[in-house]
């Protein structure tokens, strides 16, 4: 028997919970919701780039760097979707810098509330955090320069929507450099996969990933142009089952 995918509030409620746990927990104890269900898995950031923000924004969350690739310039506007503790959204402010601004989303209160705290403690300015479900962004059309997400879209019910908000808030011309899990192996492993996977993986990144075709597929479907992948790696957590589960980032772009 099929097992169907978990319905829009269960995946939310589920992903609020499991983060809301790592944002009250983080530097209490070792554990990460994404990735690797236990221990906080190794930084893909530098030393200098985890020197460079508050302390408390990294938790040990993302699958990538996408600042790094995101080619950002002082004076852009920058849109982080599921922002976390602000990891990366301090890192494009610190690119941007005080003429720029960069505005971070997540689901999870708690996130919002560390990303705030976060950010009154750096004495960051030009960042404002508030809690969106990233299908639906509360900006107006065109009015970022760059787009950055890390190892967040794979948790949205609906990523066609969340790469269509992208496209939408971007201004012609505008970036989105992305880091996030996707799926390699034969299609019916990965129907498999899916059908005896629980509720409980999409929170670990896995179970709601796309196939990496499919995932770029989705954003080309968006409107975007030179969709590439940039970097990559195995991912912490592995499905197993002729399924292989793998951490890229992607850049691409909105022709003007």
């Amino acid at each position: 028997m099929n097992t169907p995918e978990p319905s829009k509030k269960a995946i939310h409620q589920a992903v609020r919970s499991a983060y809301g746990e790592v944002a009250r927990k983080a530097g209490v104890t070792r554990h990460a919701a994404c990735c690797d269900a236990h221990v906080i898995p190794p930084s893909d950031y530098s030393a200098k780039e985890l020197a460079s923000v508050p302390k408390g924004a990294y938790l040990g969350e993302g699958s990538g760097t996408p600042v790094r690739y995101a080619g950002l310039r002082p004076g852009e506007a920058v849109v982080d979707l599921g922002a976390g503790a602000g990891m990366d959204s301090f890192l494009a402010a610190n690119r941007v810098g005080p003429t720029g601004c960069v505005y971070g989303f997540d689901l999870t209160p708690e996130m919002v509330a560390r990303a705030q705290r976060n950010a009154a403690h750096g004495n960051y300015t030009n960042v404002s955090f508030e809690r969106a479900d990233i299908e639906q962004l509360p900006l107006a059309a065109g009015m970022a320069d760059a787009a950055i997400s890390n190892c967040v879209i794979n948790l949205a019910p609906n990523k066609a929507k969340v790469f269509a908000e992208i496209f939408r808030v971007l201004r012609p011309g505008g970036r989105l450099s992305l880091s996030d899990i996707v799926l390699r192996g034969q299609q019916e492993a990965i129907r498999v996969f899916r059908e005896q996977a629980g509720p409980d993986t999409w929170c670990a990144c896995i179970s709601g990933a796309l196939r990496d075709e499919d995932y770029l597929a989705a954003i080309r479907a968006a409107g975007f142009a030179n969709v590439r992948v940039v970097a990559e790696r195995p991912a912490q957590l592995q499905p197993g089952a002729g399924v292989a589960a793998v951490a890229v980032t992607i850049t691409a772009r909105k022709l003007a």
